[in-house]
């Protein structure tokens, strides 16, 4: 029988370790944040596929629709909300959609606002179709899964203790178990997000503070059920070719270490939400912009790096955990 001593051989997951061992990996493998960085410079100096001037008559023909119904206060928010649209649409770049989400490339010039370059005004490409800036924005979503999948497949093969080679033939499934798996969550959020929205909303009409506290429990609702699901990309990029077992262990991890797993969790966002403050001072405009560029994507790729090495760790704990637990079985 093995004794208490013997069963405990290894500990949970450790935030600081993996973290260190991220950012050690990535210094040591710079061309890790190759995609990122270009991603970001096609986004900064590359074209802009403008849709202002597909969109804009479509929004102002529907406020002027909508003003002729109703009362002249609502009237003047709705032409006020379509005033903001057509203006935010005027900087929006179509090709922002290659950073795709959750299973993605991180991306510093995506959620920024378009405008002057180093070399000037960028290239505009006008989509004056509605068809074209479907098939534009969908060849865009595709390219930006498959890259964000190359990317976190690379990021899973280089976090190891040994360097793993490409395979196309897993990454082929990778790609597949990842698409279904956003599918269905997109699927599970629309189910949970519908009805619950309806009875939100009745209860605001009832009682402004009940629609606050029902929002606020259906906001807790969401995290409870998708956040333990974390790791399921880890999980799938790391080998296992199931992602039903791939989102169970997920959970089975996040479970057994709710704390060290919600920390880890929180110091990443922190760290990144927190340096991307700085990355964002420089104007579109100037040169110093590619140093944001270059340290959004090390420490991005950094942190995703540390999450693998922590799910590595968390796994072999997890199954020194269902050890411990059989042989304490046994001995009962």
């Amino acid at each position: 029988m093995a004794s208490e001593t013997e069963m405990n051989l290894i500990g949970p997951p450790r935030l600081i370790p993996a973290l260190s061992a991220g950012f050690n990996t990535v210094a040591g493998r710079i061309y890790l944040i190759l995609l990122p960085v270009v991603l970001d410079v096609f986004l900064w100096l590359g074209p802009q596929f403008r849709i202002d001037k597909l969109f804009s008559p479509l929004l102002t023909d529907y406020a002027n629709t909508i003003a002729r119904f109703a009362s002249a206060e609502i009237a003047a928010q709705i032409n006020e909300l379509t005033a903001l649209w057509i203006e935010s649409l005027k900087d929006y770049n179509l090709a922002s959609t290659l950073q795709t989400f959750p299973i993605g490339l991180p991306s510093l010039m995506a959620n920024r606002p378009s405008g002057l370059t180093p070399f000037g005004s960028p290239a505009v490409l006008e989509i004056n179709s509605f068809s074209a800036a479907f098939v534009w924005w969908l060849l865009f979503l595709i390219a930006g899964f498959v890259l964000g999948c190359l990317f976190l497949n690379t990021l899973a093969r280089s976090s190891g203790e040994t360097p793993v080679k490409f395979e196309f033939k897993a990454f082929a499934i990778q790609i597949a178990l990842c698409m279904v798996f956003i599918l269905t969550l997109l699927a599970s959020v629309i189910l949970i997000s519908l009805p619950a929205s309806v009875i939100v909303s009745l209860l605001a009409m009832v009682n402004a503070s009940l629609g606050s506290i029902a929002l606020l429990a259906l906001l807790f609702l969401m995290i409870w059920l998708f956040i333990p699901l974390i790791f399921t990309p880890h999980s799938i990029f790391l080998g296992q070719r199931s992602l039903l077992v791939s989102a169970l262990t997920s959970v089975r991890l996040v479970r057994n270490h709710l704390t060290g797993s919600s920390l880890f969790l929180v110091a990443a966002i922190l760290i990144a939400q927190g340096m991307d403050v700085l990355w964002k001072i420089p104007p579109n405009n100037s040169w110093l912009t590619l140093v944001g560029i270059l340290g959004h994507a090390f420490i991005y790729t950094s942190l995703l790096t540390a999450s693998f090495i922590y799910f590595r760790s968390g796994l072999r704990w997890l199954m020194d955990l269902i050890k411990q637990q059989s042989a304490r079985m046994v001995q009962a």
